[in-house]
């Protein structure tokens, strides 16, 4: 490994996604109808569609670059349906079919109300610049900002990543086989706006540099506009004051010390980009796993901007103990999973309904698509290969049809306690069961997304 070995760029892929839909904003000769309060419905009317027909009209493209819409991630909804991610020459039209998946996936805020991360909306920003422009977005970064800075080295697919060389291997840490194993690396074509970019330090080093220079890549005005604040995200931590969003930028004040930064997660990868721009100091990170890496990371970032500023120790935050108190957090809440999600229980847990075998079978939704649950030796369990985030599930049945979802991710996602969700069957006509409700997305609360049953039952 060498400092020009590449790496998954993760999130802060959506600084450049940002980036490129200022200079569609800056160009009002070309485009004077794309400014950052234009509609994104009236840029690509019919495939932004959305459950809230207000939301749907009024949405901007600063909404969406600041994850102000109302919709949560919905991160387990992305993906595209079998058979449609086939050849290399259809990397260009996976934004579109994500963003088609939108009107399927509720909202759980009211718009410009709430901070509430949403990669499909920075891929909804890659489909709006690739419309516009009629390039595909790796194509017009590398046009547009990457050659001009001299970031050759920088890029868009797993595909050309790979055929340059010098790419990390990913792993993750297996506890039962004691060692570290490899990921086989992940397609980022369905991630596009959000989390695309594959790169190095030293092609990131030129991209704060020419932020820290304001470099004439962009107009001025644009480099302004990015870093406006648009969105609280919340007050407290370390840093004084409430953090902010930007447009692909996270905001907050340090020791005194205006910071811009964001980091990145891929399947096996992870990056920080941390800057203080009045000192023109910045520290960029890559690592080659994803969880374990990202707190390694943020200790190593933040001792290096302690060390820059002169902090004294006994000023300086326990990142260490932060972080370790944030995975025993975690771990508590996957341990006590059915007491959280059923704190009512009956002392006499139910049968289910209807034998196990009866539950097997498939089911889809047109937002977080289909799904097969098979029986196995321990239970039900599914396996859904087809979403961005690969998962294997598997029910621990609690009382009557409820159920418990351990989720099992390829790579290091669960390195440290695993993702859960809880889960409920509703049996229909014939007494046969009709539907799946599953509680991917936590910000919807006790509501779930329910998926039919289309198999012959």
């Amino acid at each position: 490994m060498t400092t020009s070995t590449n790496f998954f760029a993760g999130s802060t892929t959506k600084a450049f996604t940002a980036a490129a839909v200022s200079l569609l904003v800056a160009d009002n000769k070309k485009y004077p109808y794309v400014q950052w309060t234009t509609p994104v419905c009236e840029l690509i009317r019919d495939d932004f569609v959305l459950q809230d027909e207000w939301a749907a009209q009024h949405l901007t493209l600063e909404d969406i670059l600041s994850h102000r819409t109302g919709m949560p991630s919905h991160d387990r909804a992305l993906g595209r349906p079998r058979g449609s991610r086939s050849v290399h020459d259809e990397r260009s039209k996976a934004p579109r079919d994500i963003v088609r998946q939108l009107r399927h996936l509720p909202a759980t805020k009211e718009p410009r109300t709430t901070y509430q991360y949403c990669n499909a909306m920075f891929v909804t920003a890659a489909h709006v610049v690739q419309t516009l422009t009629g390039q595909w977005l790796g194509d017009f970064l590398r046009e547009r900002i990457w050659e001009p800075l001299g970031m050759n080295n920088t890029y868009f697919s797993t595909e050309d990543a790979t055929a340059a060389g010098d790419l990390a291997k990913g792993y993750y840490y297996d506890e039962d086989l004691q060692k570290y194993v490899e990921v086989p690396n992940m397609s980022v074509d369905d991630g596009s706006g959000a989390g695309a970019v594959i790169s190095n330090v030293e092609d990131y080093a030129i991209w704060a540099q020419a932020i820290m220079t304001r470099s004439n890549v962009l107009p001025a005005a644009a480099w302004d506009e990015l870093f406006t604040s648009r969105t609280i995200l919340y007050e407290g931590g370390s840093q004084t004051g409430p953090q902010t969003y930007a447009l692909g930028w996270r905001k907050g004040v340090y020791k005194g010390q205006l910071v811009y930064q964001h980091s990145g997660g891929m399947d096996a990868y992870s990056a920080q980009f941390v800057l203080l721009p009045d000192l023109k100091y910045a520290v960029v990170i890559f690592g080659n796993t994803a969880g374990s890496a990202w707190f390694a990371e943020q200790a190593l970032v933040w001792y290096l901007i302690d060390e820059k500023l002169g902090v004294p120790a006994a000023d300086r935050p326990d990142r260490n103990k932060d972080n370790l108190a944030w995975i025993g957090e975690g771990k508590e809440r996957a341990a006590k999973a059915v007491e959280r999600f059923y704190p009512n229980l009956p002392e006499t847990r139910q049968p289910c309904s209807l034998p196990l075998s009866d539950f097997a079978g498939t089911y889809s939704h047109p937002g977080y698509q289909t799904m097969n649950i098979y029986l196995g030796e321990n239970g039900l369990k599914a396996d859904r290969t087809e979403t961005t985030w690969p998962e294997h599930m598997e029910f621990e049945h609690v009382t009557r049809d409820f159920f418990v979802i351990t989720s099992n991710w390829r790579g290091d996602f669960a390195a440290y306690y695993p993702d859960k969700y809880p889960a409920e069957f509703r049996i229909g006509a014939a007494n046969k069961v009709s539907e799946v409700g599953i509680g991917w997305e936590a910000s919807m609360g006790n509501e779930k997304i329910w998926l039919k049953r289309v198999d012959s039952t």
